[in-house]
Protein backbone atom coordinates (compact mmCIF):
# COMPACT_ATOMS: atom_id res chain seq x y z
CA UNK A 1 0.00 0.00 0.00
CA UNK A 2 1.21 3.30 -0.72
CA UNK A 3 3.12 5.13 2.47
CA UNK A 4 0.92 8.25 1.79
CA UNK A 5 -2.01 5.92 2.38
CA UNK A 6 -0.36 3.62 5.29
CA UNK A 7 0.46 7.00 7.29
CA UNK A 8 -3.51 8.10 7.36
CA UNK A 9 -5.01 8.18 10.49
CA UNK A 10 -8.61 6.89 11.54
CA UNK A 11 -11.25 10.18 11.06
CA UNK A 12 -12.78 11.86 14.12
CA UNK A 13 -16.64 10.64 13.67
CA UNK A 14 -17.39 14.44 14.09
CA UNK A 15 -18.34 15.44 10.81
CA UNK A 16 -17.07 12.56 9.00
CA UNK A 17 -18.43 13.15 5.57
CA UNK A 18 -16.74 16.45 5.30
CA UNK A 19 -13.73 14.86 6.59
CA UNK A 20 -13.24 12.67 3.78
CA UNK A 21 -14.05 14.89 0.86
CA UNK A 22 -11.03 16.56 2.62
CA UNK A 23 -9.02 13.42 2.75
CA UNK A 24 -10.82 13.07 -0.63
CA UNK A 25 -9.30 16.55 -1.90
CA UNK A 26 -5.96 15.92 -1.08
CA UNK A 27 -5.28 12.96 -2.04
CA UNK A 28 -6.67 14.48 -5.86
CA UNK A 29 -4.63 17.73 -5.47
CA UNK A 30 -1.55 15.91 -4.51
CA UNK A 31 -1.64 14.06 -7.55
CA UNK A 32 -1.98 10.32 -5.72
CA UNK A 33 -5.09 10.05 -8.03
CA UNK A 34 -4.92 11.53 -11.74
CA UNK A 35 -7.37 12.52 -13.96
CA UNK A 36 -8.57 9.15 -15.68
CA UNK A 37 -7.41 7.01 -12.46
CA UNK A 38 -10.20 5.19 -10.67
CA UNK A 39 -10.23 5.69 -6.92
CA UNK A 40 -10.50 3.18 -4.49
CA UNK A 41 -13.94 0.87 -3.53
CA UNK A 42 -16.71 2.47 -0.94
CA UNK A 43 -15.50 -0.53 1.12
CA UNK A 44 -11.61 0.04 0.51
CA UNK A 45 -11.81 3.88 1.50
CA UNK A 46 -14.02 2.98 4.64
CA UNK A 47 -11.21 0.57 5.76
CA UNK A 48 -8.34 3.36 4.80
CA UNK A 49 -10.33 6.31 6.81
CA UNK A 50 -11.78 3.96 9.46
CA UNK A 51 -15.55 4.96 8.66
CA UNK A 52 -18.60 3.58 7.61
CA UNK A 53 -19.56 3.12 4.11
CA UNK A 54 -22.36 5.48 4.25
CA UNK A 55 -19.77 8.52 4.81
CA UNK A 56 -17.94 7.71 1.96
CA UNK A 57 -21.05 7.34 -0.27
CA UNK A 58 -21.86 10.55 0.81
CA UNK A 59 -18.62 12.46 0.01
CA UNK A 60 -18.77 10.39 -3.97
CA UNK A 61 -21.91 11.67 -4.43
CA UNK A 62 -20.99 15.50 -3.69
CA UNK A 63 -17.72 15.09 -5.59
CA UNK A 64 -19.69 13.61 -8.74
CA UNK A 65 -22.15 16.47 -8.64
CA UNK A 66 -19.01 18.62 -8.79
CA UNK A 67 -17.97 16.96 -11.89
CA UNK A 68 -14.69 16.04 -10.04
CA UNK A 69 -15.56 12.44 -9.77
CA UNK A 70 -17.61 10.20 -12.36
CA UNK A 71 -18.93 6.61 -11.69
CA UNK A 72 -18.82 4.16 -14.53
CA UNK A 73 -20.97 1.18 -14.89
CA UNK A 74 -19.08 -2.34 -14.08
CA UNK A 75 -15.90 -0.28 -13.56
CA UNK A 76 -15.92 1.92 -10.80
CA UNK A 77 -15.50 5.44 -9.80
CA UNK A 78 -13.00 7.75 -11.55
CA UNK A 79 -11.48 10.98 -11.25
CA UNK A 80 -12.36 13.20 -14.10
CA UNK A 81 -10.11 16.13 -15.46
CA UNK A 82 -10.60 19.78 -14.82
CA UNK A 83 -12.51 20.94 -17.58
CA UNK A 84 -15.56 18.54 -16.34
CA UNK A 85 -15.14 20.61 -12.88
CA UNK A 86 -18.69 22.45 -12.28
CA UNK A 87 -19.07 25.93 -13.23
CA UNK A 88 -21.49 26.10 -9.99
CA UNK A 89 -19.66 25.73 -7.44
CA UNK A 90 -17.40 28.27 -7.96
CA UNK A 91 -19.99 30.80 -8.76
CA UNK A 92 -22.21 29.39 -5.62
CA UNK A 93 -18.29 29.86 -3.42
CA UNK A 94 -18.38 33.67 -4.72
CA UNK A 95 -21.86 34.27 -4.24
CA UNK A 96 -21.86 33.22 -0.87
CA UNK A 97 -18.68 34.79 0.01
CA UNK A 98 -18.27 38.40 1.69
CA UNK A 99 -15.29 39.76 0.34
CA UNK A 100 -14.92 38.85 -2.79
CA UNK A 101 -15.77 41.27 -4.87
CA UNK A 102 -12.41 43.04 -4.99
CA UNK A 103 -10.64 39.45 -5.36
CA UNK A 104 -12.61 38.69 -8.47
CA UNK A 105 -12.40 42.28 -10.26
CA UNK A 106 -9.03 41.50 -9.79
CA UNK A 107 -8.75 38.00 -11.37
CA UNK A 108 -11.25 39.66 -14.25
CA UNK A 109 -8.65 42.03 -14.77
CA UNK A 110 -5.52 39.78 -14.74
CA UNK A 111 -7.37 37.71 -17.16
CA UNK A 112 -8.36 40.07 -19.75
CA UNK A 113 -5.04 42.03 -19.62
CA UNK A 114 -3.65 38.98 -21.00
CA UNK A 115 -6.46 38.20 -23.95
CA UNK A 116 -6.43 42.23 -24.39
CA UNK A 117 -3.21 42.23 -25.17
CA UNK A 118 -3.24 38.76 -27.05
CA UNK A 119 -6.13 40.57 -29.36
CA UNK A 120 -4.09 43.27 -29.86
CA UNK A 121 -1.22 41.33 -31.22
CA UNK A 122 -3.49 39.80 -33.61
CA UNK A 123 -4.68 43.19 -35.11
CA UNK A 124 -2.01 44.08 -35.90
CA UNK A 125 -0.68 41.04 -37.50
CA UNK A 126 -4.33 41.26 -39.24
CA UNK A 127 -5.85 38.43 -38.16
CA UNK A 128 -8.92 38.05 -39.69
CA UNK A 129 -10.33 36.12 -36.34
CA UNK A 130 -9.73 39.49 -34.59
CA UNK A 131 -10.90 41.55 -37.10
CA UNK A 132 -14.73 39.64 -36.89
CA UNK A 133 -13.70 40.22 -32.80
CA UNK A 134 -13.91 43.66 -33.30
CA UNK A 135 -17.40 43.50 -35.26
CA UNK A 136 -18.87 41.36 -32.42
CA UNK A 137 -17.78 43.79 -30.23
CA UNK A 138 -19.07 46.95 -31.81
CA UNK A 139 -22.32 44.77 -31.85
CA UNK A 140 -22.45 44.53 -28.57
CA UNK A 141 -21.97 48.03 -27.86
CA UNK A 142 -25.01 49.07 -30.20
CA UNK A 143 -26.75 46.77 -27.79
CA UNK A 144 -25.66 48.63 -24.87
CA UNK A 145 -26.66 52.01 -26.09
CA UNK A 146 -30.03 50.77 -27.36
CA UNK A 147 -30.71 49.19 -24.22
CA UNK A 148 -29.79 52.41 -22.29
CA UNK A 149 -31.83 54.53 -24.85
CA UNK A 150 -35.23 52.38 -23.03
CA UNK A 151 -33.76 51.67 -19.71
CA UNK A 152 -33.19 48.06 -20.21
CA UNK A 153 -31.09 47.41 -17.40
CA UNK A 154 -30.56 43.63 -17.91
CA UNK A 155 -30.67 43.98 -21.70
CA UNK A 156 -27.38 45.79 -20.89
CA UNK A 157 -26.07 44.20 -18.26
CA UNK A 158 -25.59 41.37 -20.26
CA UNK A 159 -24.34 42.98 -23.75
CA UNK A 160 -21.56 44.56 -20.92
CA UNK A 161 -20.91 40.99 -19.62
CA UNK A 162 -20.48 39.16 -23.19
CA UNK A 163 -18.56 42.16 -24.54
CA UNK A 164 -15.66 41.39 -22.00
CA UNK A 165 -16.40 37.59 -22.31
CA UNK A 166 -15.18 38.17 -26.53
CA UNK A 167 -12.21 40.08 -25.80
CA UNK A 168 -11.33 36.81 -23.11
CA UNK A 169 -12.07 34.58 -25.85
CA UNK A 170 -10.00 36.02 -28.18
CA UNK A 171 -7.07 35.48 -26.02
CA UNK A 172 -7.46 31.74 -27.08
CA UNK A 173 -6.91 29.90 -23.34
CA UNK A 174 -10.05 27.36 -22.82
CA UNK A 175 -9.20 27.69 -19.11
CA UNK A 176 -9.52 31.28 -19.05
CA UNK A 177 -12.94 31.14 -20.69
CA UNK A 178 -14.39 28.34 -18.67
CA UNK A 179 -13.47 30.25 -15.38
CA UNK A 180 -14.79 33.39 -16.93
CA UNK A 181 -18.09 31.46 -18.15
CA UNK A 182 -18.11 30.15 -13.84
CA UNK A 183 -18.02 33.92 -13.02
CA UNK A 184 -21.28 34.86 -14.96
CA UNK A 185 -24.01 35.26 -12.43
CA UNK A 186 -21.69 36.96 -9.82
CA UNK A 187 -20.09 39.41 -12.48
CA UNK A 188 -23.75 39.96 -13.65
CA UNK A 189 -24.42 41.20 -10.40
CA UNK A 190 -21.67 43.47 -10.23
CA UNK A 191 -21.77 45.01 -13.50
CA UNK A 192 -25.80 45.54 -12.30
CA UNK A 193 -24.58 47.17 -9.11
CA UNK A 194 -22.33 49.81 -10.91
CA UNK A 195 -24.65 50.76 -13.12
CA UNK A 196 -26.28 51.86 -9.75
CA UNK A 197 -24.17 54.59 -9.25
CA UNK A 198 -24.18 56.05 -13.14
CA UNK A 199 -25.74 59.17 -13.74
CA UNK A 200 -26.54 58.44 -17.05
CA UNK A 201 -26.18 54.92 -18.70
CA UNK A 202 -25.17 56.26 -22.03
CA UNK A 203 -21.71 56.08 -20.25
CA UNK A 204 -21.49 52.21 -20.21
CA UNK A 205 -21.72 52.53 -24.23
CA UNK A 206 -19.55 55.53 -24.74
CA UNK A 207 -16.62 53.68 -22.72
CA UNK A 208 -16.96 50.86 -24.13
CA UNK A 209 -16.64 52.37 -27.49
CA UNK A 210 -13.19 54.55 -26.34
CA UNK A 211 -11.80 50.59 -25.61
CA UNK A 212 -12.42 49.53 -29.11
CA UNK A 213 -11.70 52.38 -30.32
CA UNK A 214 -7.85 52.17 -28.95
CA UNK A 215 -7.83 48.54 -30.18
CA UNK A 216 -8.24 50.18 -33.46
CA UNK A 217 -5.54 52.61 -33.35
CA UNK A 218 -3.01 49.28 -32.96
CA UNK A 219 -1.11 51.48 -29.79
CA UNK A 220 -0.59 48.50 -27.89
CA UNK A 221 0.56 50.70 -25.06
CA UNK A 222 -2.41 52.86 -25.40
CA UNK A 223 -4.98 50.60 -25.58
CA UNK A 224 -3.91 48.17 -22.21
CA UNK A 225 -3.76 51.83 -20.14
CA UNK A 226 -7.07 52.96 -21.46
CA UNK A 227 -8.55 49.36 -20.72
CA UNK A 228 -6.61 49.51 -17.42
CA UNK A 229 -8.83 52.60 -16.68
CA UNK A 230 -11.45 51.13 -17.39
CA UNK A 231 -11.39 49.08 -14.04
CA UNK A 232 -10.43 51.94 -12.14
CA UNK A 233 -13.38 53.35 -13.15
CA UNK A 234 -15.64 50.37 -11.73
CA UNK A 235 -13.25 49.87 -8.84
CA UNK A 236 -14.57 53.92 -8.31
CA UNK A 237 -18.62 52.85 -8.65
CA UNK A 238 -18.46 50.23 -6.55
CA UNK A 239 -15.94 51.89 -3.50
CA UNK A 240 -13.46 49.61 -4.12
CA UNK A 241 -9.61 50.34 -3.24
CA UNK A 242 -8.28 51.57 -6.46
CA UNK A 243 -5.40 49.35 -6.64
CA UNK A 244 -3.56 46.39 -5.02
CA UNK A 245 -1.48 47.73 -1.89
CA UNK A 246 2.03 47.90 -2.28
CA UNK A 247 2.79 44.94 0.07
CA UNK A 248 0.46 42.53 -2.42
CA UNK A 249 1.91 44.10 -5.93
CA UNK A 250 4.04 41.44 -6.13
CA UNK A 251 1.94 38.66 -5.81
CA UNK A 252 -0.84 40.10 -8.72
CA UNK A 253 2.20 40.29 -10.41
CA UNK A 254 3.52 37.00 -10.58
CA UNK A 255 -0.22 35.64 -10.94
CA UNK A 256 -0.99 37.76 -13.73
CA UNK A 257 2.50 36.33 -15.29
CA UNK A 258 1.80 32.69 -14.64
CA UNK A 259 -1.52 33.23 -16.09
CA UNK A 260 0.11 34.21 -18.83
CA UNK A 261 2.82 31.40 -18.71
CA UNK A 262 5.07 34.00 -19.63
CA UNK A 263 7.23 34.28 -16.00
CA UNK A 264 9.83 37.30 -16.18
CA UNK A 265 7.77 39.50 -18.46
CA UNK A 266 8.80 43.23 -18.59
CA UNK A 267 6.30 45.17 -15.76
CA UNK A 268 3.27 46.73 -17.53
CA UNK A 269 4.09 50.50 -17.89
CA UNK A 270 3.04 52.53 -15.44
CA UNK A 271 -0.63 54.33 -16.00
CA UNK A 272 -1.34 57.88 -16.06
CA UNK A 273 -3.94 59.40 -13.42
CA UNK A 274 -7.60 59.68 -14.71
CA UNK A 275 -8.12 63.41 -15.67
CA UNK A 276 -11.44 63.32 -14.49
CA UNK A 277 -14.80 64.85 -15.85
CA UNK A 278 -13.20 68.38 -15.20
CA UNK A 279 -10.59 68.32 -17.53
CA UNK A 280 -10.33 70.53 -20.63
CA UNK A 281 -10.41 68.51 -24.26
CA UNK A 282 -6.99 68.64 -24.64
CA UNK A 283 -5.98 66.02 -22.13
CA UNK A 284 -9.01 64.09 -22.45
CA UNK A 285 -9.18 61.20 -24.95
CA UNK A 286 -10.68 61.19 -28.08
CA UNK A 287 -14.42 61.48 -27.63
CA UNK A 288 -15.76 57.94 -28.16
CA UNK A 289 -18.48 58.88 -30.08
CA UNK A 290 -16.34 58.91 -33.55
CA UNK A 291 -16.48 55.04 -32.76
CA UNK A 292 -17.84 53.67 -35.82
CA UNK A 293 -20.37 51.97 -33.81
CA UNK A 294 -22.26 54.71 -32.29
CA UNK A 295 -21.66 56.68 -35.38
CA UNK A 296 -25.15 58.33 -36.39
Amino acid sequence: MNHYLEEETPIAQRTVVAQVMARLKDLIASGHYRPGTRIPTEKDLAQMFGVGRSSIREAIKVFQHLGVLESRTAKGTYVRGRAHVSSEAITWALLLGEDDLRDVLELREAIENICFSRLGSALAEGAPSARKTLELLDQEILTMEEAAEHHEISRMVEADYRFHELIVEAGGNRLFCALYASLHAFMSEEIRTSYIKMQDLHEVALDHADIVRTLRSEDSSTALRRHGRHFRRIRKLLHLPASLPATDRPEAERLEMALAGVAGSEPMEPEPADPGPGASAKTRLEHPLEHPALAK
